[in-house]
């Protein structure tokens, strides 16, 4: 039996929430041996994203919301709910839905397997044409100047083990890059 935390950095994603929900529900009662939690970390939403997580709060035990003061960036929301995740293990998924959830259950067979990482890495994006364009050129130059294991298109949706967890916690920089310190 494990205890699984889901982190989800919300940014302007009051639509998605519930649909997300359904499939962590989903995700937990195909896994009836495991405990789950769901941490999601509103990143400073001007929308009725906050209001909408305390209403599905109400209506399901596991979740837990924080909310930091103002829009920070993805990468911040994802270490704060790293901080907040308690664990064996943290997968973390963003809340437009664009990864599938259900790929949580593949990633979990991999960590039982020993993997303290399980990077779910993407095909191609459903971006509009510059932000994905500028996207293919700063996974390009990342993987050319800094690491060249960085998946082509890069990764938002990733599990880590609680070992890796209390590494990345550890590290007192303000700016951490959660994507390049999970390579390394």
């Amino acid at each position: 039996m494990a205890f699984v935390s889901i982190v989800v950095p919300v940014y302007h994603n009051a639509a998605s929430l519930p649909d997300l929900l359904a499939k962590f529900q989903e995700l937990a009662r195909r896994n009836a041996t495991d405990c789950f939690e769901f941490v999601f970390v509103d990143d400073g939403s001007r929308d009725t994203s906050f209001a909408v997580l305390q209403e599905l709060a109400r209506g399901e035990s596991r979740i837990r919301v924080c909310k930091l003061s103002r829009n920070f960036g993805s990468n911040a929301a994802l270490l704060a709910g790293i901080d907040q995740a308690r664990g064996d293990v943290v997968a973390a998924i963003a809340a437009d839905l664009q990864d599938p959830p259900e790929l949580i259950d593949d990633m979990l067979v991999h960590w039982r397997r020993g993997r303290k990482v399980v990077l779910a890495a993407r095909t191609s994006r459903d971006d509009p044409g510059l932000t994905s364009l500028l996207a293919d050129i700063f996974y390009t130059l990342f993987r050319r100047l800094a690491i060249a294991s960085m998946p082509k298109r890069g990764f938002d949706f990733f599990l880590i083990d609680r070992q890796v967890c209390d590494l990345i916690k550890t590290i007192q920089e303000n700016n951490a890059y959660l994507m390049g310190l999970i390579l390394c």
